[in-house]
């Protein structure tokens, strides 16, 4: 039985099934951390566009309330009940970000979905979970959702 898991949570189907698991996996007494790291949108105006800037009104507090809503969603559709969850939302590239918390948490392991939010690009410059999964400092299981049409 593991002591601490975390999973990071991109609003995704995946992550939510990740979670799911994660869930399972532990008993009530152990730690179960979400991560969150709100990507910043980009600009639409053609300046901002240009140079890769966010919108004008993109702010730290609508970030946050971001993160905050991606967490509560995911925990709801995951059904935990009233299992205590310990929510983390940093900023930064996410596969710093992920495997610095796994560090400095010394969890047991990471448990996240295969593909999230961002597929396209994943495929381009290669997917956060196989990054995590070859640079984790613990052991990470990458969830597969089957694919709902089949």
């Amino acid at each position: 039985m593991y002591r601490s898991l975390l999973v990071p949570l991109d609003g995704s189907n995946h992550a939510v099934h990740a979670l799911k698991l994660a869930s399972r996996m532990i008993d009530e007494h152990a730690d179960l951390y979400v991560i969150t790291i709100p990507e910043v949108p980009q600009a639409t105006d053609q300046l901002g566009i240009s140079v890769g800037a966010a919108p004008l009104d993109y702010t730290y507090e609508s970030a946050k309330e971001l993160a905050d809503t991606i967490i509560r969603e995911s925990i709801e559709k995951a059904a935990l009940g009233d299992r205590k969850v310990h929510a983390i939302v940093r900023d930064g590239p996410p596969v710093a970000v992920i495997l610095n918390e796994a560090r400095e948490r010394n969890v047991d392991g990471i448990v996240m979905g295969s593909r999230g939010l961002s597929d396209l690009k994943g495929l381009v410059v290669g997917s956060v979970s196989h990054k995590i999964s070859h640079l984790a400092p613990c052991p990470v299981i990458t969830v597969h959702l089957p694919d709902e049409r089949a």
